[in-house]
Protein backbone atom coordinates (compact mmCIF):
# COMPACT_ATOMS: atom_id res chain seq x y z
CA UNK A 1 0.00 0.00 0.00
CA UNK A 2 1.72 3.39 -0.99
CA UNK A 3 2.70 5.61 2.08
CA UNK A 4 1.06 9.30 1.58
CA UNK A 5 2.99 11.49 3.82
CA UNK A 6 0.86 14.11 6.07
CA UNK A 7 1.24 17.56 4.67
CA UNK A 8 2.55 18.40 8.26
CA UNK A 9 5.45 15.97 9.91
CA UNK A 10 6.01 18.86 12.10
CA UNK A 11 3.62 18.00 14.00
CA UNK A 12 4.25 15.05 15.14
CA UNK A 13 8.15 15.61 15.64
CA UNK A 14 6.89 18.54 17.74
CA UNK A 15 4.62 16.18 19.93
CA UNK A 16 7.59 13.54 20.02
CA UNK A 17 10.01 16.79 21.48
CA UNK A 18 7.41 17.49 24.09
CA UNK A 19 7.44 13.97 25.17
CA UNK A 20 10.99 13.95 25.51
CA UNK A 21 11.52 16.79 27.39
CA UNK A 22 9.05 15.78 29.92
CA UNK A 23 10.41 15.10 33.69
CA UNK A 24 8.81 11.90 33.57
CA UNK A 25 10.33 10.30 30.51
CA UNK A 26 14.19 11.50 31.63
CA UNK A 27 12.94 10.27 35.60
CA UNK A 28 12.55 6.67 34.29
CA UNK A 29 15.46 6.99 31.76
CA UNK A 30 18.05 7.83 34.42
CA UNK A 31 17.20 4.38 36.13
CA UNK A 32 18.43 2.72 33.19
CA UNK A 33 21.54 1.22 32.38
CA UNK A 34 23.24 0.77 28.56
CA UNK A 35 23.62 4.36 27.84
CA UNK A 36 19.56 4.36 27.56
CA UNK A 37 19.59 8.56 28.25
CA UNK A 38 22.09 9.33 26.23
CA UNK A 39 20.60 7.85 23.41
CA UNK A 40 17.21 9.27 23.88
CA UNK A 41 19.19 12.97 24.32
CA UNK A 42 20.50 12.18 20.68
CA UNK A 43 17.06 11.27 19.69
CA UNK A 44 15.67 14.76 21.18
CA UNK A 45 18.83 16.80 18.97
CA UNK A 46 17.96 15.25 16.12
CA UNK A 47 14.44 15.30 15.96
CA UNK A 48 14.79 19.19 16.67
CA UNK A 49 17.36 19.40 13.87
CA UNK A 50 14.56 17.81 11.51
CA UNK A 51 12.08 20.57 12.35
CA UNK A 52 14.07 23.21 11.12
CA UNK A 53 13.81 21.75 7.63
CA UNK A 54 10.25 20.34 7.56
CA UNK A 55 9.05 24.09 6.47
CA UNK A 56 10.57 24.24 3.25
CA UNK A 57 9.87 20.26 2.88
CA UNK A 58 6.46 20.35 3.51
CA UNK A 59 5.94 23.06 1.08
CA UNK A 60 7.98 21.39 -1.38
CA UNK A 61 6.34 18.14 -1.41
CA UNK A 62 3.85 19.82 -3.66
CA UNK A 63 5.76 20.44 -6.68
CA UNK A 64 7.99 17.26 -6.04
CA UNK A 65 7.40 13.64 -5.50
CA UNK A 66 10.55 12.65 -4.39
CA UNK A 67 10.42 15.05 -1.47
CA UNK A 68 6.60 13.50 -0.84
CA UNK A 69 7.99 10.06 -0.75
CA UNK A 70 10.98 11.21 1.81
CA UNK A 71 8.64 12.77 4.25
CA UNK A 72 6.57 9.91 3.76
CA UNK A 73 9.62 7.82 5.02
CA UNK A 74 10.61 10.71 7.77
CA UNK A 75 7.43 10.26 9.05
CA UNK A 76 7.14 6.52 9.46
CA UNK A 77 10.32 6.72 11.38
CA UNK A 78 8.65 9.43 13.60
CA UNK A 79 6.31 7.06 14.51
CA UNK A 80 8.59 4.19 15.41
CA UNK A 81 9.91 6.69 17.96
CA UNK A 82 6.62 7.26 19.25
CA UNK A 83 6.08 3.75 19.63
CA UNK A 84 9.53 3.64 21.82
CA UNK A 85 7.69 6.36 24.10
CA UNK A 86 4.78 4.60 24.43
CA UNK A 87 7.10 1.39 25.36
CA UNK A 88 8.74 3.65 27.83
CA UNK A 89 5.16 4.79 29.66
CA UNK A 90 4.02 0.93 29.55
CA UNK A 91 7.34 -0.11 31.06
CA UNK A 92 7.75 2.71 33.64
CA UNK A 93 3.93 2.00 35.09
CA UNK A 94 4.65 -2.04 35.15
CA UNK A 95 7.61 -1.09 37.26
CA UNK A 96 6.11 0.72 39.57
CA UNK A 97 2.87 -1.94 39.53
CA UNK A 98 5.98 -4.94 40.49
CA UNK A 99 7.45 -2.47 43.22
CA UNK A 100 4.22 -2.37 45.26
CA UNK A 101 3.56 -5.80 44.58
CA UNK A 102 7.45 -6.29 46.16
CA UNK A 103 6.32 -4.94 49.22
CA UNK A 104 3.14 -7.34 49.66
CA UNK A 105 5.48 -10.91 48.72
CA UNK A 106 9.50 -10.17 48.16
CA UNK A 107 10.42 -12.76 45.79
CA UNK A 108 13.93 -12.60 43.85
CA UNK A 109 11.56 -13.23 40.74
CA UNK A 110 9.56 -9.74 41.04
CA UNK A 111 12.62 -8.28 42.02
CA UNK A 112 14.58 -9.83 38.43
CA UNK A 113 11.61 -8.76 36.50
CA UNK A 114 11.70 -4.95 37.98
CA UNK A 115 15.23 -4.75 36.92
CA UNK A 116 14.70 -6.15 33.22
CA UNK A 117 18.00 -6.07 32.10
CA UNK A 118 16.85 -7.12 28.94
CA UNK A 119 14.98 -4.48 28.65
CA UNK A 120 17.25 -1.93 28.68
CA UNK A 121 19.64 -3.50 26.57
CA UNK A 122 16.61 -3.75 23.37
CA UNK A 123 15.55 -0.05 24.69
CA UNK A 124 18.95 0.99 23.77
CA UNK A 125 19.48 -0.78 20.74
CA UNK A 126 16.25 0.80 19.08
CA UNK A 127 17.03 4.31 20.01
CA UNK A 128 20.43 3.73 18.79
CA UNK A 129 18.72 2.54 15.07
CA UNK A 130 15.89 5.11 14.80
CA UNK A 131 18.41 8.46 15.49
CA UNK A 132 20.56 6.58 13.12
CA UNK A 133 17.94 6.46 10.18
CA UNK A 134 16.76 9.90 11.20
CA UNK A 135 19.68 11.59 10.81
CA UNK A 136 20.78 9.69 7.79
CA UNK A 137 17.52 10.76 6.45
CA UNK A 138 18.10 14.77 7.66
CA UNK A 139 21.55 14.27 5.41
CA UNK A 140 20.29 12.85 2.64
CA UNK A 141 17.12 15.35 2.13
CA UNK A 142 19.43 18.53 2.30
CA UNK A 143 22.14 16.91 0.10
CA UNK A 144 19.16 15.98 -2.68
CA UNK A 145 16.81 18.50 -2.48
CA UNK A 146 18.41 21.22 -1.01
CA UNK A 147 16.38 22.54 1.62
CA UNK A 148 16.74 25.97 3.13
CA UNK A 149 19.23 26.83 -0.54
CA UNK A 150 20.33 30.11 -0.46
CA UNK A 151 17.80 31.62 -3.33
CA UNK A 152 19.26 34.75 -4.04
CA UNK A 153 16.23 36.68 -5.51
CA UNK A 154 14.97 36.94 -8.67
CA UNK A 155 11.70 37.97 -10.53
CA UNK A 156 8.40 36.80 -10.50
CA UNK A 157 8.70 34.95 -14.13
CA UNK A 158 11.96 33.46 -12.65
CA UNK A 159 10.68 32.34 -9.39
CA UNK A 160 7.77 30.34 -10.80
CA UNK A 161 10.26 27.98 -13.09
CA UNK A 162 11.87 26.84 -9.41
CA UNK A 163 10.42 24.68 -6.91
CA UNK A 164 7.75 26.93 -5.30
CA UNK A 165 5.66 28.50 -8.06
CA UNK A 166 2.69 29.55 -5.40
CA UNK A 167 5.49 32.14 -3.63
CA UNK A 168 5.49 34.26 -7.18
CA UNK A 169 3.35 37.46 -7.90
CA UNK A 170 1.34 35.86 -10.75
CA UNK A 171 -1.96 36.82 -11.45
CA UNK A 172 -4.24 36.74 -8.58
CA UNK A 173 -5.82 33.52 -8.50
CA UNK A 174 -10.02 33.56 -9.08
CA UNK A 175 -10.37 31.49 -5.77
CA UNK A 176 -11.19 33.57 -2.49
CA UNK A 177 -8.69 33.95 -0.17
CA UNK A 178 -10.05 32.19 2.74
CA UNK A 179 -10.97 33.55 6.02
CA UNK A 180 -8.40 36.88 5.15
CA UNK A 181 -10.89 39.79 4.27
CA UNK A 182 -10.10 41.25 7.46
CA UNK A 183 -6.47 41.50 7.01
CA UNK A 184 -6.89 42.36 3.84
CA UNK A 185 -8.60 45.18 4.06
CA UNK A 186 -5.95 46.54 6.79
CA UNK A 187 -3.40 46.23 4.86
CA UNK A 188 -4.84 47.45 1.96
CA UNK A 189 -5.40 50.60 4.34
CA UNK A 190 -1.88 50.79 5.07
CA UNK A 191 -1.13 50.23 1.41
CA UNK A 192 -3.10 53.13 0.14
CA UNK A 193 -2.00 55.69 3.65
CA UNK A 194 0.13 57.94 1.83
CA UNK A 195 2.14 59.17 5.03
CA UNK A 196 5.70 58.03 4.23
CA UNK A 197 7.50 55.80 7.29
CA UNK A 198 9.66 57.12 9.08
CA UNK A 199 12.92 58.52 7.50
CA UNK A 200 12.48 56.20 4.76
CA UNK A 201 10.55 58.69 2.92
CA UNK A 202 8.39 55.78 1.25
CA UNK A 203 6.25 53.33 3.64
CA UNK A 204 7.44 49.88 4.64
CA UNK A 205 5.27 46.92 5.67
CA UNK A 206 6.36 44.09 7.45
CA UNK A 207 4.02 41.14 7.18
CA UNK A 208 5.27 38.50 9.81
CA UNK A 209 4.00 34.62 10.50
CA UNK A 210 5.22 31.28 10.92
CA UNK A 211 5.98 29.51 7.62
CA UNK A 212 2.76 28.28 5.84
CA UNK A 213 0.53 30.50 7.53
CA UNK A 214 -0.23 32.43 4.08
CA UNK A 215 2.32 35.52 4.52
CA UNK A 216 2.62 35.37 0.46
CA UNK A 217 -0.80 34.60 -0.18
CA UNK A 218 -2.34 37.49 1.29
CA UNK A 219 0.36 39.93 -0.06
CA UNK A 220 -0.41 38.83 -3.54
CA UNK A 221 -4.10 39.38 -2.87
CA UNK A 222 -2.97 42.42 -1.95
CA UNK A 223 -0.51 43.02 -4.65
CA UNK A 224 -3.50 42.65 -7.47
CA UNK A 225 -6.45 43.82 -5.82
CA UNK A 226 -8.64 46.05 -7.89
CA UNK A 227 -8.76 49.28 -4.83
CA UNK A 228 -4.99 49.63 -6.60
CA UNK A 229 -5.64 49.73 -9.85
CA UNK A 230 -6.56 53.78 -10.09
CA UNK A 231 -3.13 54.60 -7.62
CA UNK A 232 -0.81 54.10 -10.81
CA UNK A 233 1.83 52.03 -8.80
CA UNK A 234 4.89 50.91 -10.74
CA UNK A 235 5.42 47.21 -9.52
CA UNK A 236 8.12 44.65 -8.49
CA UNK A 237 7.92 41.46 -7.33
CA UNK A 238 10.84 39.61 -5.31
CA UNK A 239 11.39 36.17 -3.96
CA UNK A 240 14.19 36.70 -1.03
CA UNK A 241 14.48 34.02 0.67
CA UNK A 242 18.33 33.32 2.65
CA UNK A 243 20.46 35.50 1.07
CA UNK A 244 19.33 39.47 0.97
CA UNK A 245 22.11 40.23 -1.83
CA UNK A 246 21.81 43.73 -2.87
CA UNK A 247 23.06 43.33 -6.27
CA UNK A 248 20.81 40.57 -7.63
CA UNK A 249 17.63 41.90 -5.69
CA UNK A 250 18.27 45.49 -7.66
CA UNK A 251 18.41 44.04 -10.41
CA UNK A 252 15.87 41.90 -10.37
CA UNK A 253 13.09 44.98 -9.15
CA UNK A 254 15.11 47.16 -11.80
CA UNK A 255 14.47 44.53 -14.51
CA UNK A 256 10.60 44.44 -13.56
CA UNK A 257 10.24 48.31 -13.21
CA UNK A 258 11.43 49.08 -16.92
CA UNK A 259 12.02 45.90 -18.50
CA UNK A 260 15.83 46.26 -18.68
CA UNK A 261 18.72 46.32 -16.75
CA UNK A 262 22.32 48.51 -16.01
CA UNK A 263 24.87 48.56 -18.80
CA UNK A 264 27.26 46.45 -16.35
CA UNK A 265 25.07 44.32 -14.48
CA UNK A 266 27.66 43.54 -12.10
CA UNK A 267 28.40 46.80 -10.80
CA UNK A 268 26.36 47.76 -7.94
CA UNK A 269 26.37 51.46 -8.01
CA UNK A 270 25.70 51.27 -11.53
CA UNK A 271 22.71 48.95 -10.96
CA UNK A 272 21.41 51.10 -7.94
CA UNK A 273 22.22 54.70 -10.01
CA UNK A 274 19.48 53.04 -12.95
CA UNK A 275 16.84 52.58 -9.84
CA UNK A 276 17.07 55.71 -8.78
CA UNK A 277 16.25 57.38 -12.16
CA UNK A 278 13.33 54.40 -12.63
CA UNK A 279 11.53 54.85 -9.51
CA UNK A 280 12.55 58.89 -9.83
CA UNK A 281 8.90 61.02 -8.91
CA UNK A 282 7.24 57.63 -9.53
CA UNK A 283 4.75 55.83 -6.93
CA UNK A 284 5.91 52.22 -6.44
CA UNK A 285 4.86 49.15 -4.75
CA UNK A 286 7.46 46.29 -4.64
CA UNK A 287 7.11 43.28 -2.62
CA UNK A 288 10.21 41.67 -0.84
CA UNK A 289 8.95 38.15 -0.30
CA UNK A 290 10.25 35.78 1.94
CA UNK A 291 12.75 37.26 3.56
CA UNK A 292 14.41 35.17 6.39
CA UNK A 293 16.97 37.88 7.38
CA UNK A 294 18.91 41.01 6.86
CA UNK A 295 21.88 42.79 7.90
CA UNK A 296 21.12 46.37 8.97
CA UNK A 297 23.79 47.88 6.72
CA UNK A 298 23.08 46.27 3.79
CA UNK A 299 19.48 47.23 4.08
CA UNK A 300 20.24 50.48 4.23
CA UNK A 301 22.02 50.52 1.34
CA UNK A 302 19.62 48.35 -0.32
CA UNK A 303 16.73 50.78 0.60
CA UNK A 304 18.85 54.27 -0.59
CA UNK A 305 17.69 53.91 -4.60
CA UNK A 306 14.00 54.14 -3.57
CA UNK A 307 14.14 57.73 -1.53
CA UNK A 308 13.65 58.96 -4.64
CA UNK A 309 9.95 57.88 -5.22
CA UNK A 310 7.18 59.79 -4.71
CA UNK A 311 4.95 60.08 -1.64
CA UNK A 312 2.31 56.97 -1.27
CA UNK A 313 5.07 54.68 -2.10
CA UNK A 314 5.11 50.91 -0.63
CA UNK A 315 7.43 48.11 -0.03
CA UNK A 316 5.93 45.32 1.62
CA UNK A 317 7.94 42.57 3.68
CA UNK A 318 7.06 38.70 4.39
CA UNK A 319 9.13 37.36 6.81
CA UNK A 320 8.87 34.48 9.19
CA UNK A 321 11.34 36.02 11.65
CA UNK A 322 9.87 39.59 13.47
CA UNK A 323 13.35 40.24 14.47
CA UNK A 324 13.76 40.98 10.32
CA UNK A 325 10.72 43.75 10.91
CA UNK A 326 12.66 45.57 13.85
CA UNK A 327 16.29 45.26 11.64
CA UNK A 328 14.74 47.19 8.63
CA UNK A 329 12.84 49.34 11.40
CA UNK A 330 9.65 48.88 10.45
CA UNK A 331 7.27 50.75 13.39
CA UNK A 332 5.21 48.45 15.12
CA UNK A 333 2.08 50.32 13.35
CA UNK A 334 3.45 48.83 10.19
CA UNK A 335 4.15 45.09 11.13
CA UNK A 336 1.69 43.17 10.39
CA UNK A 337 1.27 39.75 12.30
CA UNK A 338 -0.73 37.34 10.27
CA UNK A 339 -2.68 35.01 12.49
CA UNK A 340 -3.90 31.04 11.66
CA UNK A 341 -6.88 31.00 10.08
CA UNK A 342 -10.05 29.80 12.24
CA UNK A 343 -11.51 26.23 12.00
CA UNK A 344 -14.35 27.46 9.86
CA UNK A 345 -11.68 29.24 7.00
CA UNK A 346 -9.32 26.25 6.95
CA UNK A 347 -12.37 23.42 6.35
CA UNK A 348 -13.30 25.22 3.71
CA UNK A 349 -9.63 25.63 1.88
CA UNK A 350 -9.29 22.06 2.84
CA UNK A 351 -12.81 20.98 0.88
CA UNK A 352 -11.91 23.37 -1.95
CA UNK A 353 -8.34 21.39 -2.46
CA UNK A 354 -9.79 17.76 -1.53
CA UNK A 355 -13.35 17.39 -3.11
CA UNK A 356 -13.73 17.80 -7.59
CA UNK A 357 -15.92 20.52 -8.22
CA UNK A 358 -19.70 20.10 -8.76
CA UNK A 359 -19.27 17.36 -6.10
CA UNK A 360 -20.95 19.05 -3.14
CA UNK A 361 -22.35 15.69 -2.10
CA UNK A 362 -19.27 14.01 -1.37
CA UNK A 363 -18.47 16.17 1.76
CA UNK A 364 -21.21 14.25 3.18
CA UNK A 365 -19.04 11.73 3.40
CA UNK A 366 -16.56 13.44 5.07
CA UNK A 367 -17.79 12.66 9.07
CA UNK A 368 -17.09 14.70 12.41
CA UNK A 369 -14.52 12.60 13.10
CA UNK A 370 -12.14 13.23 10.66
CA UNK A 371 -12.99 16.86 10.20
CA UNK A 372 -11.51 17.11 13.42
CA UNK A 373 -8.20 15.29 12.71
CA UNK A 374 -8.25 17.33 9.52
CA UNK A 375 -8.52 20.77 11.55
CA UNK A 376 -6.27 19.34 14.56
CA UNK A 377 -3.10 18.70 11.65
CA UNK A 378 -4.16 21.69 9.96
CA UNK A 379 -3.76 23.61 13.48
CA UNK A 380 -4.85 27.11 11.43
CA UNK A 381 -2.11 26.53 8.75
CA UNK A 382 -3.55 27.29 4.98
CA UNK A 383 -0.33 25.39 3.51
CA UNK A 384 -1.56 22.56 5.59
CA UNK A 385 -5.21 22.57 4.76
CA UNK A 386 -4.44 22.77 0.95
CA UNK A 387 -1.51 20.32 0.89
CA UNK A 388 -4.01 17.89 2.82
CA UNK A 389 -6.36 18.50 0.52
CA UNK A 390 -4.57 17.91 -2.39
CA UNK A 391 -3.37 14.89 -1.37
CA UNK A 392 -6.33 13.55 -0.38
CA UNK A 393 -8.06 14.46 -3.76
Amino acid sequence: MEVVAEPIVSALLEELVKKLGTDEVWSFARQLFGGVDSELEKLKTTLENIKELLSDAEEKQLSERAVKSRLAELQNWAYDAEDILDEFAYESALRRHLKAEEHKASSSKALNVVTRPRFNFSMSLKIKKINSQLEQLRKETLAAFDLRKEITGGTSSAVSEGLRPEETSSVRPEQEVHGRDEDEAKLLELVKNDQPSGANKFRVIAIVGMGGIGKTTIARAVYHHKDLEGLEFDKAWVCVSHNFDILTISKNILGSLKHSSSSNPNDLNGVQVELQKAVNGKKFLIVLDDVWKVDYNKWEQFKSPFKAGASGSTMIVTTRDKSVAQTIRCPDSDTYALQSLSDEACWSLFREHALATDTATDADLITDSIRERVLERCSGLPLAAKTLGGLLH
